[in-house]
């Protein structure tokens, strides 16, 4: 039996005075100027109590936002069980409503709103299964609960309120009460405050009960959710709210206390039938439902014994829709009125259509009582294995307990050979440790020796350093002085000699240059070793440097022997340091020159957008290098024609260069008409 709607929010709206149309605007207004948020929740809340029901959704969510950015976790926490009872039919509202409440602080409250939430998804589940899904569902439910129940008492609360959902959709009978009973000892456990679980509870109790025929745990039921509406609407359960209405639900549960009269004592029917017809006149929606049922009013005169006026009611109302659900019961009543007044055909009406439903429920009940034989069947039997399971665990403690004995016995009988060996070590270990004290003085004066020796390292090499540098600068301004003298005596000199000595001073520059570059290279290695190379990153034109860096090396190369760039290139912008990498290509545009004799020297790139690089190649027509040698040439001093020029650190000067500019410097050994080199540098 799926519940319609669960009792703990009151049915806004459609009972409230006219008045409180005018009220509400009121309110709105007020709004509009509210300075903090605590006002504007209070102003609100007051507002989704006063508004129709249709309108509680939409303010809800402004209260729900309101009171997450504003911190207040009790407004917020109420108002998303005000939504969670709303969205019963929608499991995805639900999903979000139980999202929204774990946003909160935790605590009680949101720990109950939680659990509130997840027992509105029950009923959505139960609401929307199939047979066998309900089936299914309600064994494997079962199946956990006969093996211990987990979780702390909010998973408990949440596991037997589907059972109790998915039971009383197949069985009204004894196993139901059980659960029920089981489920309120849990509720009973909450503290006052969490009065929405305790309410959902006790009406869904509240109804069960009484169609199992248990009629006192029913009326102890809405007794208690009397008492409830009591404390909410005086606030003692702390969430009190002076709009909010619950006569609706009153009248609800007077009716069904009424329809229990023949247990109740006189004066508790006369002041629950008062109650009744209060409700009926203060509430629209009390007066709504009475209209078309008429039921305290058929109770109450049945209960009077005024059996004219109970069959006069019955034959207009005992067949209304809304009073399917208790028609059988009105049928009897019906059938006690009209033998007190001799009515046959009255009589004779309700007898058939009340032995029509006996004969339907009577088939319903014997139908679920075959059901709640095979899930009782499938307890037992689970429960059976369970014993069974548990037997062999035991035979299975009781062995491993007795292994677990005899590897203790050997355990002792281990652990005393170890001791006495230990005392032998021991002793041993005296021995070895005054040996071990004096290789321990050794290794300290070890250390100390080798901490000196570091240090001179160090020493020597940056001795070295600034040798290399003060040498370097000491080198460079004779050759400076030299170039320039041998250009002033070409100056100087007649016209007649200048041509025989142009040849000869050509010769002096072209060493002096060389003289320079080796220079340069000891200082870029002497830069790379003290780890000092300055980079500055910035985006360059790639063909413009390119460009300088053949016009730079031009000069050097062989007679007939052309040094050029590709024809036909697009610019590419690279993100690198200008300097280094035109470091980069004058090295390899210098090694090209220095051996390739005749043929071309060829400067070329291209893009590589998967790894977002630009790809330089510098090609000539030398000799070349085996593929052999590919990487040994980047090793420093490596020559591979010791007559050749230079110490051999250029390439691997480069390479390092390249590295330093997240790139690479390697020899394409694809090419075997001469030396090609290929560096990589990121795209701008």
């Amino acid at each position: 039996m799926v519940l319609s709607g669960i009792f703990g929010l009151p049915s806004t709206g459609f009972g409230q005075p006219a008045c409180y149309s005018h009220i509400a605007d009121s309110l709105s207004a007020r709004l509009e100027i509210a300075e903090t948020s605590a006002d504007s929740i209070r102003l609100l809340t007051d507002i989704i109590d006063l508004r129709p029901k249709a309108m509680t959704d939409s303010i809800g969510r402004v209260i729900l936002h309101t009171a997450l950015v504003s911190g207040d976790d009790r407004t917020g926490l109420d108002i998303i069980r005000n939504l969670a009872n709303l969205h019963i039919r929608s499991d995805s509202l639900l999903a979000l409503d139980l999202k929204n409440a774990m946003r909160f602080s935790l605590g009680d409250d949101r720990e109950e709103t939680v659990t509130f939430v997840r027992m509105m998804q029950n009923l959505n589940k139960v609401r929307y299964a199939t047979p066998d899904e309900k089936s299914r569902r309600v064994r494997q439910l079962l199946r956990e609960v006969s093996l211990g129940e987990r979780g702390d008492i909010y998973d408990k609360i949440v596991t037997l309120h589907a059972i109790c959902l998915y039971i009383g959709e197949t069985s009204q009978g004894e196993l139901l009460s059980k659960y029920l009973d089981r489920l309120g000892v849990l509720v009973s456990k909450l503290r006052p405050e969490a009065y929405s679980i305790r309410n959902s509870y006790l009406v869904h109790a509240a109804l069960a009960y009484r169609e199992n025929g248990e009629h006192q745990k029913s009326i102890d039921c809405d007794k208690a959710l009397l008492k409830s509406i009591d404390n909410l609407e005086k606030g003692t359960d702390g969430y009190g709210r002076k709009y909010r209405t619950y006569d609706g639900n009153r009248y609800v549960i007077y009716t069904r206390l009424l329809s229990n009269y023949p247990r109740l004592e006189r004066a508790e029917v006369e002041k629950i039938y008062r109650n009744a017809m209060l409700m009926v006149h203060r509430d629209s929606l009390a007066a709504n439902s009475n209209r078309i049922s008429m039921r305290p009013q058929i109770y109450y005169a049945m209960f009077k014994k005024d059996y004219a006026q109970a069959l006069e009611l019955l034959k207009t109302y005992v067949d209304y829709p809304y009073n399917a659900h208790a028609r059988r019961l009105l049928l009897k009543m019906m059938i006690k009125s009209a033998e007190e007044v001799g009515d046959i055909d009255a009589l004779l009406t309700a007898s058939r259509n009340y032995n029509e439903i006996l004969e339907q429920t009577i088939e319903e009940r014997t139908q679920e009582k075959y059901k709640e034989l095979q899930i009782v069947y499938d307890v037992n039997q689970m429960k059976t294995e369970h014993a069974k399971e548990a037997v062999r665990m035991q035979r299975t403690i009781m062995v491993v307990a007795i292994v677990a004995a005899v590897i203790l016995l050997l355990f002792l009988a281990v652990t005393f050979g170890l001791w006495m060996h230990s005392r032998k070590l021991a002793r041993n270990l005296a021995h070895a440790n005054g040996a071990l004290m004096a290789e321990s003085t050794n290794l300290r004066q070890a250390q100390a020796d080798l901490v000196k020796a570091r240090d001179d390292a160090r020493l020597a090499n940056r001795i070295k350093s600034d040798f290399i540098k003060n040498m370097s600068g000491e080198v460079a301004v004779p050759l400076h002085t030299i170039n320039e003298y041998t250009n002033l005596i070409i100056d100087c000199s007649e016209a007649g000699f200048k041509p025989y000595l142009k040849h000869f001073a050509d010769l002096v520059l072209l060493n002096s240059e060389l003289l320079t570059s080796i220079v340069n290279d000891v200082l870029n290695l002497a830069e790379i070793d003290s780890d000092s190379v300055l980079i500055r990153m910035k985006k360059e034109s790639l063909l413009k440097l390119c460009e300088t860096a053949v016009e730079s090396v031009k000069h050097r190369v062989s007679p007939g022997v052309q040094m050029e760039i590709a024809e036909g290139l697009n610019d590419v912008t690279v993100y690198t340091d200008p300097r280094r990498l035109l470091q980069i290509l004058l090295q390899l545009l210098s090694n090209a020159a220095k051996f390739t004799k005749d043929g071309r020297i060829v400067v070329s790139f291209d893009t590589d957008k998967e790894n977002a690089n630009a790809v330089i190649s510098v090609t000539d027509t030398g000799i070349g290098v085996s593929a052999d040698n590919a990487e040994r040439i980047f090793e420093r001093f490596v020559k591979l024609d010791r007559s050749s020029q230079g110490v051999g650190i250029g390439l691997p000067i480069a390479r390092h260069l390249a590295e330093l500019l997240a790139g690479t410097v390697v020899l394409d050994t694809t090419y075997t008409d001469g030396a090609r080199f290929v560096v990589t540098v990121p795209l701008g």
